[in-house]
């Protein structure tokens, strides 16, 4: 089940500060540092295909992600909640969008990658912890 959002910790998920993904395999924690947006009550992500938290979050859905505040690192969200699509369909565009989101410009595909290497990750919020607000 979804969580609801503060207003507060909405805007704050609006600004492009970066995430780190912690996503789990047998036994074994990865984290991972991340472009995401937060966009109609989700989470999205993207990566390349045959990554291992791709793996791991066909594996085991439940994720968490910290997101600290570029300015002020003391402010932060946690948010742990659940994959509910992996969208390959959608995957060079939004790469697009992340890519402009933080850079101004255009996803740069290097030596290998491909459009059609991207998989877009929708993630659901289970619950939100903040620090700072």
């Amino acid at each position: 089940m979804a969580t609801q959002i503060p207003d507060p910790v909405r805007k704050f998920l609006e600004k492009p500060n970066f995430a780190v993904l912690a996503t789990r395999t047998n036994g074994e924690l990865q984290a991972t540092p991340m472009w995401y947006v937060y966009e109609d009550g989700q989470i999205i992500l993207n990566s390349s295909k045959g990554r291992a938290k791709l793996r791991n979050m066909h594996k085991h859905p439940e994720v968490a992600l910290a997101i600290v505040d570029r300015e002020n690192p003391y402010q932060y969200v946690q948010v742990r909640g659940k994959v509910t699509a992996f969208d390959e369909k959608s995957g060079a565009r939004d790469i697009d969008r992340l890519s402009h989101r933080y850079n101004g410009r255009p996803y740069p595909y290097p030596g290998g990658d491909s459009p059609d290497k991207r998989v877009t990750i929708r993630i659901t919020p289970t619950k939100i912890t903040t620090q700072g607000f």
